[in-house]
């Protein structure tokens, strides 16, 4: 609150930054896993307003036909609001509130929901002394959240939350971000990466992030800073105040669906713990809390016990038994982080390592799904992001994305892709180059899609059909592959399929084990194969080098054509690579400025002739700007795994702008546009 300052004629307001870590301020105190950048990173606004305004509107929604808004107004006593339900430019209900609650009921209105993120606004005007002294407009959706007994309900529904963490960071300009980059990030989590819920680890995020959120639908589970340390007297009174700062600000987000009111992943402190439980409860009484823990068999004061399971190894089950969890067996069990620092994966890692990632992650969520005690898991995290010394690598990044840190996907992400039902999503874990295998064995490979079924190819030659899975709780789980024979020993053999299925179960055991390893009843079949068919050393030979090795032929061509409805769609194409290329894409060419500056974020990979991404592609790019654009940063950067990327700002001006990145590929070009703000739709 300004006013008493404000002297008439030109006035300057400036803030002075603190960004030092104080011990009694949280996060800080002890130490942290991530970046907190120092600085104004958000948008800053300075609001003029009547004497009198409203300065709270809390829009809840009991049923999902009905409403009730408190409203909370500084300045008259005398008052009055008139209040108009809004769908798009429509009027639904208008009218006057009586006292300081309005109610309204029985309303013909659509609930919102991940799969129908249904918005209204509600438009209140503020009349005192017959005049209009401030209207304010809250967008909200009608939806329920609550749990009964172990499970979560939405709108009456019980729902499974799946989903990813996410830090709010990014290369070269960290945490700040425009309001584009923002909710470019929430279109990632929803349509590439299939999450019907994010994490906003460990903070409240971005209004706009949120926003678009509740836009497009998808869930949230926002909580208070910190990370694991608990501070003195003074340090848990700013929690507190964070945690009635966090519901205010967020609390008619219908996206919204989950209070995290614990420090993340502290030890239990019943005391400290009640006050800010009763404060989220006090402020908002519709949503459930909750609190991340490491802790098995913690304090539970929350209504949902949040739990980062770290057990599975890769050949383990995915989580933990929920008694060995926690002795609250009638209380919802979440899993908040899984994976993550217990294997970070480099986009220039081995095949199997990117595909082990990728599966990891598919065994927690399948396992945490199949055994009906857990209400989700959220893992650990959607893109690798910046560190310090102690936690990152070398190079001070984590590498525990499903994505880097410039949104492209890895293994990872495509099997969280493959969880959704719109849009076909087909991705093979390995290239099928023989030399990225011990002795050229490829042995198990994995196909993440959405697809009914996969009907395999070698050299334009159909040899199988996949389609079971042995994530059996999972929509679509990763599906397996390592019959790389199928029919061809009876199409192209002309052997009888007796003769044909035995010698292919001993040479894809060959694959599976090497020959040198064959378990005793495959050297059993070997030798049956060479008395009853009379064939010799030789010709095992001879086939295993055609139909399985592929040494010392043309190369292969591989083909996985995905079928949706009995019908084609997406597919992918793996042969010796030819020629590449460079793919750029960004999400717009079109940027505002005059409301701050606008960012947009390039993404960079390099493919072959087919579209597959070539991870051993290390090549260095020159960027160049030009017009009304910049490079937030580098003009020199060298790709990770056939990967990168470049962030677009604008720098105060209008105008037509280009960016050039330049390679041993040639060059790529976009032409950018930046128009004034007030020309935004």
């Amino acid at each position: 609150e300004v006013t008493d300052y404000i002297k008439k004629g030109e006035n300057e307001i400036l803030v002075k930054v603190d960004g030092r870590e104080s011990s009694n301020i949280p996060p800080f105190g002890f130490v942290i896993d991530y970046l907190t950048y120092t600085g104004i990173y958000r948008d800053v606004f300075l609001i003029k307003k009547n004497k009198s305004y409203i300065e709270d509107v809390f829009v809840t929604t009991p049923t999902l036909s009905s409403l009730k808004a408190e409203y909370t107004v500084d300045g008259d006593k005398d008052y009055t609001i008139l209040y108009q339900l809004m769908d798009g430019g429509k009027v639904l209900e208008k009218g006057e509130v009586q006292g300081s609650t309005l109610s309204l009921s029985s309303l013909s209105v659509s609930p919102w929901s991940p799969s129908s993120p249904k918005l209204y606004t509600l438009r209140s005007t503020l009349v005192a002394n017959g005049k209009e002294m401030d209207t304010k407009e809250v967008e909200f959706g009608f939806r329920t959240i609550e749990t009964r007994g172990k499970d979560l309900y939405l709108n009456g529904e019980r729902i499974f939350l799946q989903g990813l963490n996410r830090h709010q960071a990014w290369p070269y300009i960290g945490y700040a971000a425009s309001e584009r980059m923002q909710r470019e990030d929430a279109r990632i989590l929803k349509y590439e990466l299939g999450c019907n819920i994010v994490r906003t680890s460990h903070y409240p995020q971005s209004q706009y992030f949120i926003s678009e959120c509740d836009r497009i639908g998808l869930l949230v589970f926002t909580e208070i800073p910190g990370w694991q340390h608990i501070g003195d007297e003074e340090w848990k009174e700013r929690a507190v105040d964070n945690t009635r700062d966090m519901v205010l600000q967020y609390r008619n987000h219908p996206a919204v669906i989950i209070w995290g009111v614990r420090i993340n992943e502290s030890q239990d402190d019943d005391d400290f713990y009640k006050k800010t439980n009763d404060m989220a409860r006090s402020l908002d009484p519709t949503r459930p809390t909750s609190g991340v823990r490491y802790l098995e068999n913690s304090s539970l004061l929350e209504d949902i016990y949040s739990y980062n399971d770290f057990s599975h190894s890769g050949k383990n089950p995915g989580v933990k038994e929920k008694e060995k969890v926690t002795k609250h067996k009638d209380k919802p069990l979440l899993i908040s982080e899984a994976n993550g620092h217990m294997f970070p994966t480099k986009a220039y890692d081995s095949w199997e390592r990117r595909q082990d990632q990728a599966l990891r992650h598919a065994t927690v969520l399948n396992d945490a799904k199949k055994d009906n005690n857990h209400i989700g898991a959220i893992q650990w995290c959607m893109t690798d992001y910046a560190t310090h010394r102690d936690f990152g690598s070398g190079d001070r990044i984590c590498y525990h994305g499903v994505m880097d840190s410039f949104r492209n996907p890895k293994d990872a992400a495509y099997f969280w892709g493959s969880q959704q039902e719109k849009g076909q999503v087909i991705h093979v874990s390995s290239s099928m180059d023989i030399g990225d295998y011990n002795g050229g064995i490829r042995g198990k490979v994995w196909i993440f899609t959405n697809a009914d079924s996969v009907d395999v190819y070698k050299n334009n030659k159909k040899i199988t059909t996949l389609s079971s899975s042995p994530y059996s709780a999972l929509s679509h789980g990763p599906i397996p592959f390592s019959d790389t024979i199928g029919n061809l020993l009876e199409t192209e053999e002309g052997f009888p399929k007796k003769k044909a299925d035995i010698i292919k179960e001993c040479l894809n055991a060959a694959v599976e084990y090497g020959f040198q390893n064959l378990p005793k009843k495959y050297l059993l079949k070997l030798a049956y194969i060479m008395v009853r068919y009379k064939m010799s050393f030789k010709d095992g030979v001879r086939l295993f080098e055609k139909y399985v090795s592929g040494w010392g032929g043309k190369g292969e061509e591989w083909k996985f054509q995905g079928i949706w409805n009995n019908k084609e769609g997406k597919s992918v194409t793996l042969s010796h690579s030819s020629s590449l290329h460079l793919e750029v894409k960004t999400s717009t060419t079109v940027l505002y400025e005059g409301n701050g500056y606008d960012e947009t974020l390039v993404r960079i990979r390099v493919l072959d002739e087919n579209d597959n991404l070539l991870p051993y592609a290390q090549l260095p790019l020159s960027i160049e700007v030009s017009g009304a654009i910049e490079n937030a940063g580098f003009d020199l950067m060298t790709l990770e795994g056939g990967m990168g990327g470049v962030i677009v700002k604008t720098k105060g001006v209008v105008g037509k702008g280009t960016l050039s990145i330049k390679s041993l590929l040639g060059t790529e070009e976009i032409e950018f546009e930046v128009k004034n703000h007030e020309e935004k739709q």
